[in-house]
C-alpha cells in the first residue's frame, strides 16, 4: 500500500507540472508568435520483484527462471513524471494590424530529403557593437513579428532584441544618414522579405541602405530549440541553421539533381507586412485539457485518501486487543 502512495503522489506531481504548462499556454494566448508547450508524460522504469531466498513459486509469463534463482513475483510500475515541455511549431493564424512594423511569417516548408522537419524563423540578437554583425553564438530565433523602433532608430522585438538582416546586421530605419533621414512609415517589406523604402524625391521604392532583406533562418530540427523567456529560442543541435538564401540554393540544386519532385523551400514561405502571427494556442482545447488534468489529479487524491484510511484501520483497529 505504501507503494500505492508513492505512485499516486508521483502522478499528482506530474499532473501539477502539466497544469502549469497548460496555464502558461493559456496566459500567452494573445502573445504574437507564441508557440504552445506540449507536456510529455512518461512512466518511471518498471521494477522486477522477486522473493529472496525462495526458489519455489509460480513463473512469471515472459520471464525465464533458472534453478536456484529467487521466485519471480512480477513487475511493479512506480508512477509517471512529466519529462519535458516541447514547443509545437505549427503555424498560427495571422491577423491584420496595419502597423508597418508588424510582419507575419508564412511558413509552408516541406521536410528535407531525410524526412526532417524544417521551420522558418526571424534572426534576432543582443548586440553591443552595432557597427559589427552579430556573432553566431549570440543569435536567437523567434516567430514574433510584432516589432517597434527604439530611440536609436533600430528595429527591435518586444524583448529588446535587435532584428537582423541577411548579413546578421541590426536593421536601422530612423536617423540613418545613408537613407537621408527617417524611413518610418515609408518602410516596405515585400513577400520575399526584402527591405525597401520610398524615396522622398522620386517616390520610388529602393533597397534600404546596407540592408537587403530580413534575416530569415531555416531550422532543420526545431525540437533542438531551447526556449529563452516567452518567444525567443536558442538552437542547440548538430545540424546547421541555414539562411534562407542558402536553403533556396540547395533546394534548387536538389531539384536539378532529381532529389525532389517539387520545391521544398522556394515559393513555400513569405512575409506579410501589416499583419502578425497569432499564438497557436487553441483556447477550447486547452481548457478541456486543464479540466481533464484536474479530474485526474482529484482521482489520485482519492486513491491516497483511500490508502490512508486502510492504513489507519490496519494500525488502530486490526491490532486492537479487546479487554
Amino acid at each position: 500500500m505504501i507503494r500505492g502512495l508513492y505512485t499516486s503522489a508521483s502522478g499528482m506531481l506530474a499532473l501539477q507540472n502539466r497544469q502549469d504548462s497548460l496555464a502558461n499556454n493559456l496566459a500567452n494566448i494573445n502573445t504574437p508568435g507564441y508557440k504552445q508547450d506540449v507536456g510529455v508524460m512518461r512512466a518511471f522504469p518498471e521494477q522486477l520483484l522477486s522473493r529472496m531466498r525462495d526458489s519455489e513459486g509460480p513463473d512469471f509469463p515472459g520471464v525465464p527462471t533458472m534453478p536456484g534463482q529467487p521466485a519471480i513475483i512480477g513487475r511493479l510500475n512506480s508512477g509517471v513524471y512529466m519529462s519535458e515541455a516541447i514547443p509545437a511549431f505549427t503555424q498560427g493564424d495571422i491577423e491584420e494590424t496595419r502597423n508597418p512594423y508588424d510582419v507575419a511569417l508564412l511558413d509552408n516548408l516541406q521536410p528535407d530529403q531525410d524526412g526532417n522537419e524544417r521551420r522558418l524563423f526571424y534572426s534576432v540578437a543582443r548586440i553591443e557593437d552595432l557597427t559589427q554583425p552579430a556573432q553566431e553564438e549570440d543569435i536567437r530565433y523567434t516567430r514574433n513579428g510584432n516589432w517597434s523602433v527604439n530611440a536609436e532608430g533600430y528595429l527591435v522585438t518586444p524583448d529588446g532584441y535587435y532584428v537582423l538582416d541577411n548579413q546578421n546586421q541590426a536593421i536601422r530605419l530612423n536617423n540613418d544618414p545613408l537613407t537621408g533621414g527617417n524611413v518610418g512609415q515609408d518602410l516596405k517589406i515585400n513577400q520575399a522579405g526584402e527591405l525597401l523604402y520610398r524615396d522622398s524625391v522620386s517616390k520610388d521604392y529602393q533597397v534600404l541602405a546596407n540592408h537587403q532583406r530580413l534575416g530569415l533562418s531555416v531550422v532543420t530540427d526545431p525540437q533542438k530549440l531551447v526556449r529563452e523567456g516567452t518567444n525567443i529560442f536558442r538552437y542547440e543541435g548538430d545540424a546547421e541553421v541555414k539562411a534562407i538564401d542558402i536553403a533556396e540554393a540547395e533546394d534548387q540544386a536538389a531539384l536539378a539533381a532529381g532529389e525532389y519532385d517539387t520545391p521544398t523551400v522556394a515559393g513555400r514561405y513569405g512575409t506579410q507586412q501589416g499583419w502578425r502571427e497569432r499564438s497557436n494556442v487553441d483556447p477550447a482545447q486547452t481548457m478541456t485539457s486543464m479540466m481533464s488534468v484536474l479530474r485526474a489529479y482529484e482521482a489520485n487524491q482519492r486513491v491516497i485518501t483511500t490508502i490512508d484510511g486502510t492504513l489507519d484501520k490496519a494500525a488502530n483497529e486490526i491490532g486492537r486487543v479487546n479487554g
